[in-house]
């Protein structure tokens, strides 16, 4: 499998579960709490892009190709 889409695979597992654990903690009704499940789900997921495309752009995940 190509390397690219074990690593989109690997945000999205890690983007779930930071999702999960931060909309877990709030004392708000389920429609909402899936809402913030969205919400963290996307940020972590778009912190986590940028962070792979940095390093991806400073050569520093050239040894996983």
């Amino acid at each position: 499998m190509d390397p690219a889409i074990i690593g989109v695979i690997g945000l999205i597992f890690i983007s779930a579960i930071v999702g999960w654990a931060f909309s877990r903690s709030k004392k708000v009704e389920k429609p909402v709490k899936a809402m913030l499940f969205v919400l963290y789900f996307w940020v972590s997921f778009f912190i986590l892009l940028m962070i792979a495309a940095g390093l991806y752009h400073f050569d520093m995940l050239s040894g996983f190709s």
